[in-house]
């Protein structure tokens, strides 16, 4: 079974229904974390939509709290939802534009990763 993640009529990741639930899970307490709801409307029926504007503001508090800090640890448990983030905004055409080097060094891994979503 799969989890879709739908925005403006596109499916922008499809993953295990497993994946996408742990995901919908980290991804709503790092909006907690960074004060910005995510945009994600989860449903009954083992889809979510995104709601493309929130959401790239939810992504840029993400990107703004990881380029804020140095903490390996920080980094390492922000890495996941992030990048998985920056994939499906990048799959609705949304590019983030990098405004540190930590921010683009993050943003240069993007490719790779959705490679594996």
């Amino acid at each position: 079974m799969s989890y879709y993640f739908e925005a403006s009529g596109h499916t922008v990741w499809d993953p295990s229904l497993r994946i996408g639930k742990w995901y919908l899970s980290f991804a709503e307490s790092a909006a907690d974390l960074v004060h910005r709801p995510t945009g994600l409307k989860p449903s009954d029926d083992d889809t979510c939509a995104v709601d493309v504007q929130v959401f790239r503001q939810f992504v840029e508090g993400l990107l703004e709290c990881y380029a804020s800090t140095r903490h390996p640890v920080q980094h390492g448990l922000m890495r996941g939802v992030l990048l998985t983030s920056l994939v499906m905004l990048e799959r609705v055409g949304v590019e983030m534009s990098p405004k540190s080097e930590r921010e683009a060094s993050i943003l240069e891994e993007v490719e790779t990763f959705a490679g594996a979503m």
